[in-house]
């Protein structure tokens, strides 16, 4: 008897899906790419032909060249793109780190107890309308023109969107769940690590891409008042004050890069490694 699976038509059955498997993760790839790609030839073509003023709006290839120049031993100081980067991601890395454990115990609190929604909720409503940049000041007085005025800046702009998301997480989950877990003996560590993190865990990896971006806005407005001579923040300041377009831009392009890579490198890998790993499911 001939077997099925190593019959003709399976086979072409299997080929053709493997296919269109692998058009679909091309695909995906392309589409962000073409998407890009194509406002960035338009804004050539239009500073190149005079449709724009090249002068405020230089073409990216000429941005590519000024980045391309300051990232060699010829940039001012030499290899400057790297320190600017290294300086901002590192006050972003360590202030986003600070506030996701901030954000989940402080959300945690609020949402499981009393006494942590009775403390920190009022607080919380008070301080948020604050713009985060009106702290910078304050943080100048506090720790002078330092690293941990940037950082702290950082870890107030992501706070508040991580402890919201957490809040909203656990009261999201269904009580069942615990009755279920404590009806089958679970202890609160099981608990803990069996129902409440895979539960809160998608609405704290959303806190965080939201928390990201406002960190972003943050850090570049704190640089250009706070920090000393390393920054993207610091790098656009001092390029305006000469009048270099072209590394202010240039400025803008890495920022939007490296967001672009903290959100679907970064933390789309966590999500993939858990939450699609898990086949979590929130009950709505």
């Amino acid at each position: 008897m001939t077997d099925i699976a190593s019959s003709p038509a399976c086979t072409a059955s299997r080929r053709a899906f493997l296919t269109r498997r692998n058009r679909e993760k091309w695909m995906a790839w392309l589409r962000p790419v073409i998407s890009i790609s194509v406002p960035l030839l338009i804004w050539e073509l239009a500073s190149r032909l005079g449709w724009i003023n090249s002068f405020l709006f230089p073409p990216p290839s000429q941005i590519l060249t000024a980045l391309w120049v300051q990232a060699g031993p010829q940039g001012r100081p030499p290899y400057a793109i790297f320190y600017h980067v290294f300086a901002s991601m590192m006050r972003i890395v360590i202030g986003v780190g600070l506030a996701l454990v901030v954000g989940t115990v402080v959300g945690m609190l609020i949402a499981l107890t009393a006494w942590g929604r009775a403390i920190f909720r009022p607080i919380i409503s008070a301080i948020m309308p604050v713009p985060t940049l009106a702290w910078t000041p304050v943080l100048l007085l506090v720790f002078g023109i330092d690293n941990r005025t940037t950082i702290t800046v950082v870890l107030i702009a992501t706070s508040f969107e991580i402890i919201y998301n957490v809040v909203a997480g656990l009261d999201m989950l269904s009580k069942r769940v615990f009755w279920v877990a404590r009806s089958m003996g679970a202890s609160h560590t099981q608990t803990f690590f069996k129902v409440i993190v895979p539960g809160v865990l998608p609405y704290l990896i959303t806190g965080l891409r939201i928390g990201i971006g406002f960190a972003w806005r943050a850090l570049i407005a704190a640089e250009m008042l706070a920090a000393s001579s390393y920054g993207l923040g610091f790098m656009i300041f001092d390029a305006a004050e000469y009048f270099n377009i072209d590394i202010i831009f240039g400025g803008i392009m890495l920022i939007a890069i490296l967001g672009l890579l903290l959100e679907n490198v970064v933390l789309g890998r966590l999500e993939a490694a858990t939450i699609k790993r898990w086949g979590v499911q929130v009950e709505r």
